[in-house]
């Protein structure tokens, strides 16, 4: 039995490295997918957005909240003639940002009695997605500009402070655990529908078939090999996290044991999933319509909390919620607890999964 499941672990192995596509999406998939992510997050650059804004008071009250507004560094101040028409600037610019500044606004600097109020009027393109973001800032400015005109003093005062215990986490350690759970998804069950329809359309079940090895050993030598096809996207992961993003992340025995529980299970489920699948053409499409909605509904990319409640229903009974929580409770939170909750539904999970497909899994031609 050892020997047939080694015998056939090799064979995988060799079809592996032979396979474009397969090296691919273990390797080159993971890699693009931190690159990108990671210096669109890490912080490595700022994020401006820009706002004209009219002065048509022009004096040095008005002159300095525009300063103010742009030592946010939030805001990228574009400066527009006073004399424009600011509907037909809007238009023939595309303006999705535009401030004015009324005249008399230096009035709301004046001495008591002599202050009168200002009111700035801020046009925004609602369906932008800077639009909130240039409220805030500009609103900040306003209610800065307010408290110190009438000499107010700062009773409440916030402290940030990270939500990890390790002050050098940042967003691209948090995204890195995603990633992982990402890439034992995608490569497992793709290879796994892909191997399943190419051997059964090309009558090698047929063969296989009258081979001493069962269904058993076939699918524990798939899942054997899978787990080291992981591993190596795992090790991949991490040098480039390291080196690109110098991430923290470290591999303990519980996440490790989530990894090697995702391969089986994806592994499995891509075995039911190729049960269904009757062309190789058809593989790949199979095995996206399954894939392709977890990806973006268990939490690999956005947060759960951001997600309509309905959403957030749908992921709590999707295998890669369980993943990504596990993986980021394990490597982020060093909550134990709460990572070996996860691991035991994973565990569940794979059982459940294997004995389905090694029950409806055939070898013979349909």
């Amino acid at each position: 039995m050892a020997n047939r499941i080694v015998i056939n672990f090799v064979t995988q192995a060799k079809m592996f490295f032979r396979s474009p596509g397969s090296v691919f999406w273990t390797v080159a998939f993971p890699v693009l997918l931190i690159l990108l992510f990671g210096a669109i997050f890490s912080g490595s650059g700022t994020s401006t957005y820009s706002l004209h804004v009219q002065d048509l008071d022009d004096t040095e009250a008005s002159r300095a909240f525009i300063q103010s507004m742009a030592d946010t560094k939030v805001l990228n101040i574009v400066e527009v003639d006073p004399n424009a028409s600011a509907g037909q600037y809007i238009q023939d610019n595309s303006i999705s940002s535009f401030l004015i500044i009324p005249k008399g606004f230096a009035n709301a600097y004046a001495p008591e009695p002599l202050r009168q109020n200002a009111t700035i009027e801020l046009r925004l393109d609602s369906s932008s997605s800077s639009s909130q973001a240039v409220s805030t800032a500009v609103n900040a400015v306003v209610q800065g500009t307010n408290l110190a005109l009438a000499n107010g003093t700062m009773v409440i005062q916030t402290d940030y402070q990270s939500i990890s215990t390790n002050s050098e986490f940042n967003y691209i350690d948090f995204f890195l655990p995603g990633v992982i759970g990402l890439t034992a998804m995608t490569t497992t069950v793709n290879w796994m529908v892909g191997l399943q329809t190419r051997y059964r359309e090309n009558g090698i079940f047929k063969k296989l078939a009258t081979t001493p090895i069962t269904h058993s050993e076939w699918l524990v030598s798939l899942i054997m090999w899978q787990i080291i096809t992981v591993f190596i996207s795992v090790g991949i992961i991490l040098v480039v996290g390291i080196v690109a993003f110098d991430v923290h992340l470290t591999l303990d025995p519980v996440s490790i044991a989530i990894i090697i529980l995702t391969s089986a299970m994806f592994s499995a489920l891509g075995l039911i999933i190729a049960r269904f699948v009757k062309e190789e053409e058809t593989a790949g499409a199979a095995a996206g319509a399954i894939t392709f909605p977890m990806m973006f509904l268990a939490g690999s990319f956005f947060p759960l909390e951001s997600m309509p409640a309905y959403l957030q229903a749908i992921a709590k009974v999707l295998p890669l919620t369980y993943v990504n929580n596990g993986l980021r409770d394990a490597m982020i939170y060093a909550n134990t607890s709460g990572a070996l909750f996860n691991l035991a539904i994973l565990a569940v999970l794979t059982v459940v999964f294997m004995a389905v497909g090694v029950a409806i899994s055939t070898w013979k031609q349909d």
